[in-house]
């Protein structure tokens, strides 16, 4: 399933914002229990991202079909797949030490944070997650 005007109607309250989708944002969004419409995000006037962690999370899936995958690596192509690097590794540790969270979500927070973007999710440890630089917004 490709990210189009379709899936984005509506008001555009997050223009020239960047956008880091973790995993459940992605699954859901695939699964179509929210729109980004509703969150009144127009895809035209954002920046859209994931972490490579999320990528290998989605693709990682046991016994998935061929239809999952092919609306799977569709979505990931119209996202910028974010690579680790030393800067996203050093601030995902240092998020990983001081909270509660697990490692791949503290991948995903950080890469947002390095990323001055906004993070998708529905993951309560990372909507709790006081962060500086950690901005986050719940998909419902």
């Amino acid at each position: 399933m490709a990210v189009t005007a379709s899936h984005t109607k509506g008001l555009s309250v997050m223009n020239g914002t960047n956008l880091v989708f973790d995993t459940c944002a992605v699954v859901k969004l695939l699964d179509r229990k929210y729109e980004l419409s509703s969150l009144g995000i127009d895809i035209d006037e954002v920046q859209l991202l994931t972490s490579v962690i999320v990528r290998m999370e989605l693709l990682s899936k046991r016994n998935m079909s061929n239809d999952e995958e092919k609306d799977i690596l569709e979505f990931l192509d119209a996202l910028t797949v974010i690579p680790l690097n030393e800067t996203i590794e050093k601030k995902a540790i240092e998020i990983r030490r001081a909270a509660s969270v697990k490692l791949p979500d503290s991948i995903v927070a950080a890469t947002s944070i390095i990323l001055n973007a906004v993070l998708l999710t529905d993951d309560k440890h990372l909507l709790d997650l006081s962060w500086p630089g950690l901005r986050t917004q719940n998909i419902f």
